[in-house]
């Protein structure tokens, strides 16, 4: 992190940041400081400020990993101190120093500067988010993992779905069997959007019932040791009427098209457009439906650099892990999404997901 910086140390408070570090989740708020190599007189060990209560469970994951345990100082900060954090960085004597400024309040930035006056605070979220991008072994063992959860989640809905449940029946049901099956929660709310619902991209959950018929999008995402998944798959539920089953197989011929043509040094905002020219030259009544950016990435935040956008400026490159989730989208009838998870290798891509996708 840092590479062509003069900084002498990072702070990092974001719990995000605090999971990419540590690599574990910590429930109360944290304050690391990162100092960079051989400065603090020599300790240059990653510090760690720790409520009481997290200390026992962070030292012993910390012990369990000896190239974790060499490289982290947990420091826990005394009941009754509330100025041990502040008196201790003070000794260190900084000088500039890196703050995740996409995320301190301005409040809490206007403290820092009162109280380390004579540090010159950085601007350093570019940096982590840019450090972030490209994936771990370890990382990319999560998200598998989280992927896998996701896919069960989706195989409850289909196995349990009838006429009459509502969205969040099929919802609660999903979120059921990825906890059973060992996720540490969703990713973010799941959605299930049937019939005129489905044609809103951010459609809310709702006792809405099922229907003969019915366009149904299922948006589910399961966690895993601080690690996202995501994941969209549509079907028609009974009856499938001609029109909503050529929308619906459109939208996963415009995935494979896009999916085709992802490969590391592409990029993101050419690959966005390809698949609008796809839908565009497929259709002349659905092709400008489209309403949403081809995908993101995805890691610890379930929404995270790089952004598959008309306006992205960035490159896929390997190992870093994004989506693919083109939509088309028709007020009146309903909406259609798939959307894989993948990882991107040199000549393509490898899929984290694996839910079957319909097509009729």
């Amino acid at each position: 992190m840092f590479a062509d910086n003069n900084t002498d140390a990072i702070f990092i408070t974001k719990s995000e940041n605090v999971i990419y570090i540590l690599g574990f989740t910590i429930e109360s708020d944290t304050f690391i400081v990162i100092p960079k190599k051989n400065s603090l007189h020599g300790e240059g060990k990653i510090k760690v400020f720790l409520n009481a209560l997290e200390v026992d469970e962070a030292m012993e994951k910390i012990d369990c990993d000896k190239g974790l345990a060499n490289e982290v100082e947990i420091l826990p900060i005394p009941p009754g101190q509330s100025r041990y954090i502040e008196k201790t960085i003070k000794a260190y004597n900084f000088k500039k120093v890196g703050f995740e400024d996409d995320y301190i309040s301005i409040k809490k930035f206007q403290e820092w500067k009162e109280i380390y006056d004579n540090i010159q605070f950085i601007k350093f979220s570019n940096v982590i988010s840019d450090a972030r991008l490209i994936k771990t072994k370890e990382e990319l063992k999560r998200m598998e993992k989280a992927a896998k959860l996701g896919d069960i989640g989706f195989k409850a809905i289909l196995e349990i779905i009838r006429e009459g449940m509502n969205e969040k029946e099929l919802a609660a049901e999903a979120e059921y069997a990825m906890r059973k099956a060992g996720s540490d929660g969703t990713s973010f709310n799941t959605i299930v959007a049937s019939g005129k619902q489905s044609a809103f991209p951010h459609a809310k959950t709702s006792d809405n019932p099922i229907d003969d018929g019915d366009l149904i999008i299922v948006d589910i995402g399961a966690k895993y040791n601080g690690y996202c998944s995501d994941m969209t798959r549509t079907f028609i539920f009974g009856k499938v009427d001609p029109k909503k089953a050529k929308l619906l197989n459109l939208v996963n011929d415009g995935q494979k098209f896009a999916l085709d043509n992802v490969k590391s040094e592409t990029k993101c905002s050419e690959l966005d457009k390809v698949v609008r020219d796809f839908f565009l030259t497929q259709s002349k009544e659905w092709g400008t439906r489209f309403i949403h950016s081809l995908g993101h990435g995805i890691g610890i935040d379930i929404h995270e650099n790089p952004y598959l956008s008309p306006v992205s400026q960035e490159v896929l490159r390997e190992n870093m892990v994004v989506t693919i989730e083109p939509g088309l989208y028709i007020p009146g009838m309903g909406g259609a999404r798939t959307e894989d998870q993948i990882v991107i290798t040199k000549d393509g891509y490898i899929s984290l997901t694996h839910s079957q996708k319909c097509f009729y």
